[in-house]
């Protein structure tokens, strides 16, 4: 695999997607008590959480396919790709800083508990803007070169 196909824009994305992805498995809310802590990470939450994921999935399997696959051609979205990423990666940070902004709490039995936010949903954040970053470096040259460009025929 040569890294120097890949941009700036591009390793922000991909790296940023790999911290995410290691940040789902991390607390996000939890308490901690006497009696023991407990904690929720970012797959127990589908908006907050498995959204922004798919999302960032999505613009890491673009750059790859079409940085590390010369022949495979990629559908023509609406808006450019470059577009796209920009948008993708937009909104998986917002969704992911209203995670961060929204108090959370866990009600059982009409007994609420508020929860404190937790190192794995900070990471989540930063590793959310880094994508953002990306997203929006790519939208500003889109005419960066791609190996895949979905013409189908090979750059050299």
């Amino acid at each position: 695999m040569d890294l120097s196909k890949l941009t700036t824009a591009d390793k922000l994305i991909l790296g940023g997607g790999i911290a995410f992805l290691i940040s789902m498995f991390l607390p996000w809310w939890g308490i901690d008590t006497q009696f023991g802590d407990a904690a929720n990470n970012g797959w127990d939450y589908f908006l907050g959480g498995w959204l922004p994921l798919l999302l960032i999935v999505v613009m890491c399997v673009q750059v790859i396919i079409s940085r590390f696959s010369p022949d495979t051609t990629l559908p023509d979205p609406p808006v450019p790709w470059a577009q796209v990423h920009l948008i993708a990666g937009a909104a998986a940070a917002a969704i992911v800083l209203l995670r961060l902004i929204i108090p959370s709490d866990e009600c059982a039995a009409g007994f609420c508990i508020d929860l404190d936010r937790e190192v794995g949903l900070f990471i989540a954040l930063l590793a959310a803007l880094a994508v953002a970053a990306g997203g929006f470096l790519k939208q500003k040259d889109p005419d960066a070169p791609v190996v895949g460009d979905g013409t189908g025929s090979a750059p050299f």
